[in-house]
């Protein structure tokens, strides 16, 4: 009976340090280490708005390019571009600027 209760207690002891060395290192892994689990989400979460960011650029810059080759090809659209960005006028116009609330 007593070898059979030491043999329970060396089990549990062992496994107790096992467990304890994997307590110490998921708390060194997710706030002491250099590159901790915190860290790595924030990156990831930024990275993913960066490459959001990334993706509207490119969409906003193809919709330019159409714009910039439909302004050069065609002289109305050029007319249309300088009086709607500039508010160029001829001289007997007038020109009215709405601005939303």
């Amino acid at each position: 009976m007593r070898d059979r209760l030491w043999e329970i207690w060396d089990r549990i002891r062992y496994s107790n340090r096992y467990a304890l060395a994997f307590g110490l290192f998921l708390i060194w892994m997710s706030t002491i280490a250099e590159v901790d689990v915190f860290r790595m989400i924030n990156t990831r979460m930024d990275r993913n708005h960066i490459q959001a960011r990334i993706t509207e650029t490119e969409e906003l810059i193809q919709e330019l390019d159409v714009q910039l080759d439909e302004i050069r090809t065609d002289p109305a659209a050029k007319e249309r571009y300088a009086r709607e960005s500039y508010y160029m006028h001829k001289p007997e116009e007038d020109v009215y600027v709405f601005v939303e609330p």
